[in-house]
């Protein structure tokens, strides 16, 4: 697996240019999505609150017609009852004779007549105004019924808005998110590059020398993650993937799950960074030049 540390260095440094720009484009686009997403929720927060107000006025305005229609139903029964009283007392007052249990009949039903009954006392007078009663309380009604129409759609558009509010929340969350673990995957690539051309020594974690899984934890732990030691350890620290899934920052092992005797650390262009064998250096390698039994993300 020796290379020649020349071919290697200029390997590198093409590698360095396109992983960076394989990266930096994502956060680019994250961050222009994300701008996006705030514009949207700026927006759809504007228009809740209009939504708001408006159903604040359908309320109030339904409030309004309900208290009015309390107040002329109301008056249709003081009304209605003043003409079944009036009805009475004219029966009683049209018999020729009356007699005297006719005559406390007929005060005790004046008594209980309303004061403008008393000073309106015309029963067709009475139900012209019982009509237009009647009239302006199916009126009333059928504006309340609209209002409460338009309420329950003014709602429904609210919870739509606040629905997709959270939404666009929850995918800026998610963005975020994306844009930490980009730069934690870039921060493990960049943490092995700087051993890059350090001797392989079986067992050794650095600073100096490293061996595969040394190089692995050094270079995850600069990112604040504890892999374990051993490739044994590594593998079992993610999601099993294969190869050709691995992006910057994936783990890419040799030999069978359980007994894997290598591993090293994708740039996610179909290389990855390794200490090989002893002899050699910390250097990168393609997967066409040694293929990889599976890869694990751990990010």
């Amino acid at each position: 697996m020796k290379k020649n540390k020349l071919i290697t260095k200029l390997f590198l440094s093409c590698l360095t240019l396109s992983a960076g720009l394989l990266l930096s484009d994502d956060v680019f686009a994250t961050s222009i999505e994300t701008d996006a997403q705030e514009k949207i929720v700026t927006e759809y927060s504007q228009k809740l609150v209009q939504l708001k107000e408006v159903k604040q006025k359908f309320s109030e305005q339904k409030n309004e017609k309900n208290n009015q229609l309390s107040r002329i139903e109301k008056n249709i029964e003081t009304i209605q009852s003043d003409l079944d009283q009036l009805a009475k007392l004219k029966s009683i007052t049209t018999i020729t004779e009356t007699s005297k249990s006719d005559i406390d009949q007929a005060a005790t039903l004046v008594s209980s007549l309303s004061p403008l009954a008393i000073q309106e006392g015309s029963i067709s007078k009475k139900k012209e105004q019982l009509t237009e009663l009647k009239q302006t309380q199916v009126s009333l009604k059928l504006d309340s019924q609209s209002l409460s129409k338009q309420e329950l759609e003014a709602t429904k558009q609210e919870n739509q808005l606040s629905e997709k509010i959270a939404q666009v929340n929850k995918e800026k969350v998610e963005q975020v998110e994306q844009v930490e673990q980009i730069d934690t995957r870039s921060a493990v690539i960049d943490a092995a590059k700087t051993h890059l051309g350090k001797p392989y020594v079986y067992g050794a974690a650095g600073p100096d020398a490293f061996d595969c899984s040394g190089l692995v934890q050094v270079a995850f732990a600069s990112a604040g993650r504890n892999l374990g030691r051993t490739t044994v350890d590594q593998e079992s620290a993610g999601t099993t993937i294969s190869v050709a899934e691995a992006q910057a920052g994936d783990l890419v092992f040799w030999g069978s799950q359980g007994g894997t005797y290598h591993v090293g650390i994708s740039t996610g262009d179909g290389s990855y960074i390794h200490a090989p064998v002893p002899g050699d250096v910390v250097q990168v390698a393609t997967v066409a030049s040694y293929t990889p039994d599976f890869a694990v993300r751990v990010l």
